[in-house]
């Protein structure tokens, strides 16, 4: 048996074929692997998960570096302004995609009640409980985010640290240093 013998079974076989009139299967049109949205890291996330990723973002380094850019007390006070806007957009889209989930499990219960369905109905209706429930929450974070209190504080104090950092390092570099 040779190194590349197993080409030469390839070649058997296709030309035991070639008279038969079966059409072969191309890479293309080879079945591939269906890739599930929870398992790629790049799947954005929604709801409460997008709230609370940015409310537990790294905002001291942005205010960090941000100082050592620009060291503007205006320029502070409008990106903390920005990240406020930013969080209630998200919390928007949150009660957009909230929405759309009650009327899809909605739908589904309707339809599989009629069905008969009885089991799936009744885990239909604990999802979207689940749902109201997040939906609450989110409620409960665009109130805290308007009176500016609660979690959505985190992001200007957190800003407003690395911020001071920065001013500090800058006095500490260009003033401290210098030789009396």
């Amino acid at each position: 048996m040779g190194l590349f013998s197993f080409t030469k079974k390839k070649e058997q076989v296709n030309t035991s074929l070639a008279g038969a009139n079966i059409p072969m299967l191309e890479r293309s049109m080879a079945p591939q692997p269906i890739n599930e949205p929870a398992a790629t890291p790049e799947a954005p996330l929604l709801g409460i998960d997008a709230i609370y990723a940015f409310l537990q973002a790294n905002y001291e380094t942005r205010g960090y570096n941000d100082a050592l850019t620009n060291p503007d007390e205006s320029y502070k006070n409008d990106n903390i302004k920005l990240f406020q806007y930013d969080l209630q957009i998200l919390i928007q889209r949150s009660f957009m995609y909230y929405d759309d989930k009650i009327k899809e499990i909605d739908f589904h219960i309707g339809s599989r009640t009629r069905a008969g369905l009885i089991d799936l109905v009744e885990e239909l209706k604990i999802k979207r409980e689940l749902v109201v429930e997040h939906i609450s929450k989110v409620n409960q974070l665009k109130q805290e985010t308007e009176s500016n209190a609660g979690m959505s504080e985190r992001i200007k104090l957190s800003y407003q640290r690395g911020f001071m950092r920065g001013l500090a390092a800058i006095s500490q570099t260009k003033v401290m240093n210098i030789t009396l």
